[in-house]
């Protein structure tokens, strides 16, 4: 699991953003970074929820027409700050590495994979709080050996595993234990990848989750995610 984080270069923003705000500021056009994918629309929802709380946004991920008609203003507005929208972590590692990129929405991965490279970067959840994903296992219910399936899920949830997989892919582990395999494999780590936050850190996360027309409130005027697709390539036009 992982939060969408906020990251930038310290050498030339040299006073610490606190604020999702920054990466909507005309003072950065043309250094601004965020991912290509219609879940940042919750990012873009989670800080109108604050910025205009009269839009009544309770779920980043529930949301109505009028609602996502003010969150597609606001990303048609960023879109002509961003110098590019990057699909894969390596295109932003890349475009912070050539200097093209200041400040953008990151996940700790390229965040780490920055500093190792010697890259002047920090990274933070901002005061509005952060969308982030988890990832999980699944069996198949036709599984032809399901017993094994289950053995298999067992072991990688197991500390040392869980420790190796949370350094190859850049995420926090599941198991709290794997902390001490993580720092036994790369001293800081645990730290690094927050592998021992309290729970105040994951509650400031909103998990991703598919959007659907049932909002949470028990009407159907919410947007499923192929609206969502319709209204990113409407940003992006």
């Amino acid at each position: 699991m992982g939060p969408n984080v906020l990251m930038w270069n310290t050498k030339d923003i040299t006073t610490a953003p606190t604020s999702w705000s920054i990466i909507y500021d005309k003072a950065y056009a043309g250094v601004i970074t965020v991912p290509d994918n219609p879940i940042q629309i919750a990012d873009a929802a989670l800080y109108l929820s604050h910025t205009k709380p009269e839009l009544g946004i309770t779920d980043p991920y529930e949301l109505t027409q009028p609602q996502m008609d003010a969150v597609v203003t606001l990303l048609k507005e960023q879109r002509a700050l961003v110098k590019k929208y990057w699909a894969l972590a390596s295109d932003e590692v890349d475009l912070f590495k050539s200097g093209d990129a200041h400040v953008g929405a990151a996940w700790p991965y390229q965040a780490n994979t920055l500093r190792a490279a010697g890259v002047p970067v920090q990274d933070i959840i901002p005061s509005e709080g952060a969308t982030g994903w988890a990832d999980s296992w699944m069996i198949s219910t036709h599984a032809q050996h399901p017993n094994c399936a289950y053995l298999w899920i067992n072991h990688v949830m197991t500390p040392k595993v869980q420790a190796q997989q949370a350094l190859s892919f850049g995420e926090t582990p599941a198991n709290t234990k794997a902390c001490a395999e993580m720092d036994a494999l790369q001293p800081g780590s645990c730290k690094q990848y927050h592998a021992d936050a309290s729970p105040a850190y994951f509650s400031s996360i909103k998990f991703w989750k598919t959007p659907v027309r049932q909002c949470g409130n028990g009407q159907n005027t919410c947007l499923d995610y192929s609206a969502w697709q319709r209204a990113w390539q409407q940003v992006k036009q």
